[in-house]
């Protein structure tokens, strides 16, 4: 699973890239085998001068099926825009793969997404 972290208009981005990392890695990793890309964007929208609720974080997950999954989560916080983005996130990956189970003659489970690499 590749992830991509961006981090525009807001101050210590190295420390914001380690947080989201590990807020991705809580939210997907029972995931992982499913999903190809994963990138996250990080913006303040007025820029640093103005408060408000302008911190967005926006989360694009291709699943190795192409289907792409789009969290965007505005907040007066980065720190709570990206842990209520990540929540969604994992609610919405997990929806998305159930949907693409389906089930075989014998009665057992099976993932499209492991048929097609079979």
């Amino acid at each position: 699973m590749q992830v991509q972290i961006q981090v525009k208009n807001l101050p210590k981005s190295s420390a914001l890239r380690r947080y989201a990392k590990h807020k991705l890695d809580v939210a997907l990793s029972r995931f992982a085998h499913a999903i190809q890309e994963t990138t996250m964007r990080l913006t303040d929208i007025n820029g640093p001068d103005r408060g408000g609720v302008d911190k967005l974080c926006r989360v694009m997950v291709t699943l190795k099926n192409d289907s792409v999954i789009v969290i965007e989560d505005l907040a007066t916080n980065i720190m709570q825009a990206i842990d209520r983005a990540t929540d969604r996130l994992h609610q919405s990956v997990s929806r998305q793969l159930s949907r693409i189970v389906k089930i075989n003659r014998n009665g057992m489970r099976q993932s499209t997404l492991l048929l097609a690499e079979a």
